[in-house]
């Protein structure tokens, strides 16, 4: 019988999502961590009374503090007593063993000596880290300096996690290459809503690629999704071409500032962050791209006068999109952030 999710169950998908950083070491791909995080956004958080916790939760804590708190510091029973039932490498795809393991230690007591004995599940039902971090010590560490709240999407020797036009790319001394003379899109196989994606790129002489986001598997991406350019702006052959076909550009919807890429050859690193209607790129340190869908294309009227259905979709799948030239890609990590519109902390 398949594993449904109930109401009475959802203190054990919090618990799932909380218990992923045991689950899967820092070498590992995490593909689980984004498959369990998913069922979690939708089963839990969007339902949990407390925002600011659930907030906070799904940003910061989810991916490190069950097992040993941030940069293993802390001591953590919870993810001692997951560690007697499940092994991280060759149970991570074993849904059901990890939910009964799961359930089986949230209910056992978080301190067996204490007067009011409280369970695991009961701690997370209020607000409090199963394993025993202060909440409010933690919310103390600094935002943004947490590169370990981010999920790898790339293990650096295979495409596991990535769908669709996988004979057009190929992994070799840690990075995916999109190979000369072949087309495809390649995409990861979770979708994402609102994000921060982070990568680092190299571009051959007159390379042309891209990165679709929130996009569906068939179709042009450019105009079914999103797509961020990803050009060798230097290029002769792309002399001619608008503002909104260049690097960093929403392509045909809005353009990117240019002057930022390294040279041919060197490795770019770059941030999107796709926010609700907000679309942000930074390359090397540098804003291109901060934009207000609604802004840009009042009423779906886009620059380059063509239709974009794609720039309605709330959610869908980040890829590369290859035109027949070789870039590389490395150090491909993604961070899911609480969706527009929900309550934000001031």
């Amino acid at each position: 019988m398949p594993f449904r999710l109930t109401s009475s169950r959802r203190v054990n998908v919090l618990t799932i999502t909380l218990a992923i950083g045991f689950l899967l070491n820092a070498a590992s791909p995490a593909m689980a961590t984004t498959e369990f995080g998913k069922v979690f956004l939708q089963e839990y958080i969007k339902g949990h009374s407390d925002k600011k916790f659930a907030k906070f939760v799904k940003r910061k804590v989810r991916c490190y503090v069950c097992h040993q708190g941030k940069k293993n510091k802390h001591e953590n029973i919870y993810g001692q007593h997951l560690a007697k039932l499940l092994d991280h490498e060759t149970d991570k795809k074993e849904v059901e063993k990890i939910v009964a393991a799961l359930k089986e230690v949230g209910q056992l007591p978080f301190d067996p000596k204490a007067e009011k004995i409280e369970t695991f599940a009961e701690r997370i039902a209020n607000s409090k880290m199963p394993g025993g971090d202060d909440l409010d010590e933690l919310k103390k560490e600094p935002e943004g300096a947490g590169e370990e709240d981010f999920v790898s999407l790339f293990d650096g020797k295979t495409l596991e996690g990535w769908i669709n036009a996988t004979d057009s790319y190929e992994v070799r001394d840690g990075v995916i290459a999109s190979l000369a003379g072949k087309k495809g899109n390649l995409f990861t196989e979770a979708e994402y809503s609102d994000f921060v994606l982070r990568f680092e790129f190299l571009l051959t002489p007159g390379a042309n690629n891209g990165l679709g986001i929130r996009t569906p598997l068939q179709g042009d991406v450019a105009y079914l999704g999103i797509e961020i350019q990803v050009l060798d702006n230097s290029a002769e052959k792309y002399k001619d071409l608008k503002e909104y076909q260049l690097h960093g550009s929403a392509y045909g919807v809005a353009p990117a500032k240019k002057g930022h890429l390294k040279s041919v050859g060197e490795w770019n690193q770059q941030e999107i962050r796709c926010e609700g209607r907000q679309i942000t790129v930074v390359l090397n340190g540098e804003t291109i791209l901060d934009v207000d869908l609604d802004q840009v294309a009042p009423e779906g009227k886009t620059v380059d006068g063509q239709e974009h259905p794609g720039l309605a979709r709330k959610s869908g799948h980040v890829g590369f999109l290859g035109h027949d030239d070789v870039v590389e890609f490395r150090n491909i990590r993604i961070l899911e952030i609480e969706e527009s519109g929900n309550e934000k902390d001031h």
